[in-house]
């Protein structure tokens, strides 16, 4: 398949009261896929899979509010989840491509999904790359007793990987953030959430890197001012969009973990669970012909059946 043709376009648009950047790109008659990325990335995080869904589609990829190259984040400015929820909304409609494909990672997962809880119609399909969805197994954080007990009872395969990340990365990522030590918070951020193998090799990208360093202020502003978006397993259970769900198979076991939950337990009449080879958290960035393979057969082949 050759990608080295393909035309990408770079644009700003406002969207409520801020300038975003993106890149469009692929088949003027394609259908419309947006591209939507996690913390400690940006626009440059889909570069090598951008090409090859714009073989498919036509490509929407912004970097959401505060990522590069966009304002960046100031001192005393906070940045929630609900807000990056309005502004996907607000980009899909001030485009008018509704219905959409949505492609996300991460912390961009959970927006998609959450956005989708209120304005189903925005979406064709939702395909979600490994969201940190702790409001499947815990309702309210910081968690009470009961359902700490709860959680355990009912997923004690789970808890024990859940708890461990909670104890060696968010609650110390918080904390390093709080005192403004921004390159210690990273370093843990990412070993925690790339994980310890995959973390020393992103650091070798000096590309990468050096995205990392673009993006980690906004990273360190939202751990000291946010709180994760209440999305529960009654929200998961309401939604009909067609849902691809899609785990690094090198993931740390909580990722795995949680991306089976909200599959097990969406409502969607057509969904689908894939793990990728030889991937972790970053798995478009990892191996992004297998995520392309699976975008690809999920929109297209499932559909036709």
């Amino acid at each position: 398949m050759s990608t080295s043709t393909t035309k990408v376009t770079a644009h700003t648009v406002e969207v409520n009261g801020y300038t975003f950047s993106y890149r469009e790109s692929g088949q003027g008659q394609g259908e419309p896929l947006v591209l939507l990325h996690g913390h400690i990335s940006d626009q440059r995080a889909w570069d090598e899979l951008e090409p090859r869904l714009a073989t498919r589609f036509h490509v929407y990829n912004y970097s959401r509010r505060f990522a590069w190259p966009n304002r960046p984040i100031r001192d005393d400015e906070r940045c929630p989840w609900e807000q990056d929820a309005l502004d996907l909304a607000g980009l899909i409609e001030t485009w008018g491509i509704s219905p959409v494909h949505v492609l996300a990672n991460s912390s961009g997962a959970v927006i998609s999904l959450y956005t989708a809880k209120t304005r189903p119609q925005l979406f064709r399909t939702l395909m979600v790359e490994e969201p940190p969805l702790v409001g499947l197994f815990l309702p309210s954080l910081p968690p009470s007793l009961p359902s700490l007990l709860s959680f355990l009872v009912w997923h004690p395969i789970t808890f024990w990987p859940v708890m461990h990340f909670a104890t060696t990365t968010t609650g110390p990522v918080i904390a390093l953030c709080k005192e403004g030590n921004y390159h210690e918070a990273i370093d843990t951020f990412c070993s925690g959430v790339i994980n310890a193998r995959y973390w020393p090799r992103l650091q070798r990208n000096p590309d990468r890197k050096r995205q990392v360093e673009d993006n980690a202020k906004w990273l360190c502003q939202f751990f000291r001012y946010s709180a994760v978006p209440k999305y529960g397993p009654e929200d998961a259970q309401r939604l009909k969009v067609p849902a691809l769900v899609m785990a690094g198979k090198e993931s740390t076991a909580h990722q795995r973990y949680t991306a089976a939950e909200l599959y097990m337990v969406l409502g969607s009449g057509r969904k689908r669970i894939a793990y990728i080879d030889d991937a972790a958290h970053l798995m478009h960035e990892d191996n992004p012909q297998r995520v392309f393979d699976e975008v690809v057969s999920f929109v297209f082949e499932d559909a036709a059946k």
